[in-house]
């Protein structure tokens, strides 16, 4: 489990990273290579896409709120 908060940890510091569109985050490609046995390696790729799904999501709202909040200003400097 530890592994798994390390893990997390390095992805979410990596989340502000410009990444490809539709790929994953590469912050922990080492880290889930050196997986010791497959069942590690795919808990440790499903935490991977787990985070980056949970990023984009994050990433998607805040575009959202700086479109809004960029339409807001506009109207008031009218």
């Amino acid at each position: 489990m530890r592994t798994g908060v390390v893990f997390a940890a390095l992805l979410l510091s990596a989340c502000g990273a410009s990444e490809p569109a539709g790929d994953h985050s590469h912050a922990a490609d080492k880290l889930i290579e050196q997986a010791k046995s497959p069942e590690e390696r795919k808990e440790l790729t499903r935490v991977r896409d787990d985070v980056d799904a949970a990023a984009r999501a994050r990433l998607r709202e805040l575009d959202a709120e700086i479109a809004r909040l960029e339409k807001e200003n506009a109207a008031l400097r009218k």
